[in-house]
């Protein structure tokens, strides 16, 4: 029996689990037989201890197989051996050398079971059967997510409390505890202790501050902080992401798709955020770096959505959506919650035309996480190309509730009453000209204010504007709009000059090579095409986000 058990457990150890599932299956038999029958016993005979150690070991085997059904099955096995384990009858000194696997263990293992399965209430329930000192600090975390994901926030704080108690460095917990609203000076008197015995404790203190302001909303003091962090760890995986996301969130697209594009490139295995690039390059329709993402992500497991989200923003660009829609679909599959794969479903629904279903992911994203802009940005699309400037309204009302007062969202709200009666035009204006007080670099205010304004034949005002933001930005819509608004005032030798910016920055730009053309035409002594002036003020209203 010893030496058939050290066998077993040897093939364990060497991760051979094919050969595993033949043996133990093969060991269990015979021992069932012995044990009915009364046969062979001094062949094989196993105390109830090796048996339940068996059943770990054959749960294993179908969990490394994925084999999750199965898996749960053997893992329950054992569990239900370890209640009914009596004194053994040979010596205790005997069972010295036969190392158990914990219940925690185990009940651990079908935790994970039951999360792959999507089964939350059955994962809570086998980990709240441990009493609260069988309870390791992995479990606790485990508690504690699984308590949050179903709104049972009380106890998702006592959790993350608990995990905090035995390991002060756990971040995670902290960052978790901050979101459930636990005020900073609580859980830092839970880590007080050990941050105390470390001499050079500064750049946890920092990092967790950053967390703070991240929580807080705080964007603009958060990227602040991550500058200075950056001198204390250069060039850090987590800090460029970080700081990538927080840029993300605040609105700030250019920057955080630099900061991605720099860290995914230097760093082809970090997965976490290649969604929220995906969406970026999207939006900016650049094909060749998505497809470079995609191809990056081909390596990596399928059993995660980030893959999945970035084929599908490739199949959207590509004029592919059916594939896309199958695509974003295995992602939500993986992960219902999926903030971007039910943004990139609610893109894909709104180019197929179908704006009810696509408002409702866009509802379902911004229920998930509501301080993200995206679904703001996307819902607020959806609204407009409907025609229903009520609900793009009230959306971007929503965003300047849950958010507060950014540059993006001042936009979002001066943009959706830009599509209003004259009165809400007026108030548009205000606050466009708020957004772009707030962030002189944020050209997407400029671009409706401009439209709005040179609507009202104030072109002077318009080229005031556009110069002022050049002077830190330059892009070719920017160019254009200008070159627009100086033809518009009779100056075209300095029209045709933005034109040809513009065109330089970007050559696909038709709307600067129409105005190039409509200049030449009224330097020759043409007349000016006065429907080329309004499609491009409705154009400079119209334009989206990002």
């Amino acid at each position: 029996m010893a030496k058939v058990y050290e066998e077993i457990k040897k093939l364990h150890t060497e991760n051979l689990f094919d050969d595993l599932k033949i043996v133990i299956s093969l060991a269990l038999s015979r021992h069932a037989n012995v044990s009915l029958n009364g046969n062979g016993c001094n062949v094989m005979s196993f105390t109830p201890y090796h048996i339940y150690q068996l059943h770990v070991y054959y749960a294993d085997s179908w969990y490394e197989s994925q084999d999750y059904t199965r898996a749960e099955r053997h893992y329950k096995d054992a569990l239900g051996l370890k209640r009914a384990f009596r004194r053994p009858s040979e010596p205790s000194e005997k069972l010295t050398n036969l190392e158990l696997t914990s219940e925690a263990t185990v009940r651990y293992k079908l935790y994970k079971i039951y999360s792959k399965l999507k089964q939350p209430k059955s994962a809570i329930s086998v980990l709240e059967a441990l009493s609260t000192k069988e309870r390791t600090p992995g479990i606790n975390m485990a508690l504690g997510d699984l308590y949050r994901e179903e709104g049972m926030d009380r106890s998702a704080i006592t959790s993350y409390k608990e995990v905090l108690r035995c390991c002060p460095l756990s971040v995670e917990a902290a960052r978790n505890l901050m979101k459930l609203g636990v005020q900073r000076l609580n859980i830092a008197t839970l880590m007080l202790n050990t941050l105390q015995s470390i001499n050079d404790e500064d750049w946890l203190i920092g990092w967790i501050n950053i967390q703070q302001q991240i929580n807080d909303s705080d964007w603009m003091s958060a990227l602040g902080k991550i500058r200075s962090f950056e001198k204390i760890c250069p060039r850090n995986v987590d800090v460029w992401n970080t700081q990538a996301d927080v840029h993300y969130m605040y609105g700030q697209y250019p920057q955080a798709k630099l900061r991605w594009q720099q860290l995914f490139d230097g760093h082809p295995l970090v997965i976490k955020n290649t969604d929220k690039l995906a969406y970026l390059l999207l939006k900016d329709k650049d094909q060749v770096a998505l497809s470079r993402l995609c191809t990056q992500l081909g390596d990596v497991s399928s059993d995660i959505p980030e893959p999945w989200i970035a084929n599908s923003a490739h199949c959207i660009l590509t004029n592919r959506n059916s594939d896309a829609v199958n695509l974003i679909d295995k992602a939500i599959a993986l992960e219902p919650k999926s903030y971007t794969a039910n943004i990139m479903k609610g893109i894909a629904m709104n180019i197929k035309g179908a704006l009810a279903v696509s408002k409702k992911y866009f509802r379902d994203a911004l229920r998930y996480c509501p301080t993200r802009l995206d679904a703001y940005h996307e819902s607020l699309k959806s609204a407009l190309k409907g025609g229903h400037v009520k609900d793009a309204i009230a959306v971007a009302d929503l965003a300047l509730k849950y958010i507060g007062q950014t540059p993006s969202t001042l936009y979002m709200y001066g943009k959706a009453l830009s599509h209003g009666d004259q009165k809400q035009k007026s108030k548009a204006k205000v606050f466009l000209e708020k957004s772009i007080q707030a962030d002189s670099s944020f050209v997407y205010p400029v671009y409706t204010l401009v439209g709005l304004i040179s609507k009202q034949d104030k072109h002077r005002k318009a080229i005031h504007i556009l110069e002022s933001c050049l002077k830190d930005n330059s892009t070719s819509k920017l160019h254009q709009l200008l070159g627009n608004s100086l033809l518009e005032v009779g100056e075209r030798a300095r029209a045709m000059h933005h034109y040809n910016i513009a065109l330089n920055l970007d050559p696909s730009n038709k709307k600067a090579k129409e105005g190039l053309e409509q200049t030449e035409k009224k330097m020759d002594g043409n007349s000016l095409d006065e429907s080329f002036i309004a499609q491009s003020l409705d154009q400079s209203v119209e334009v989206s986000y990002g």
